[in-house]
């Protein structure tokens, strides 16, 4: 599961039973474990949160999704 992937989970669904029916597998909570790691997510009070890093990882792949979205297919390599 990719990284930007986990933190759009996180900040949907803070909730571990939400993000565990979400993603339905073990691999979330071990890229959970990484992006914590990393600084990008933190764990208070039982959920799940996007640190201030988190937050701007997380609009700068939306962001770039966007763009991939917009650009026509005869661009792509």
């Amino acid at each position: 599961m990719s990284e930007a992937h986990v933190l759009a989970l996180v900040a949907r669904y803070p909730h571990p039973s939400a993000l565990a029916r979400r993603a339905g597998d073990e691999a979330l909570f071990e890229g959970l474990r990484r992006l914590q790691a990393d600084g990008l997510v933190r764990r208070r009070g039982g959920l799940y949160r996007l640190t201030t890093a988190g937050a701007r990882e997380h609009a700068l792949s939306r962001a770039v999704g966007r763009l991939v979205a917009r650009t026509p297919s005869a661009v792509r390599p």
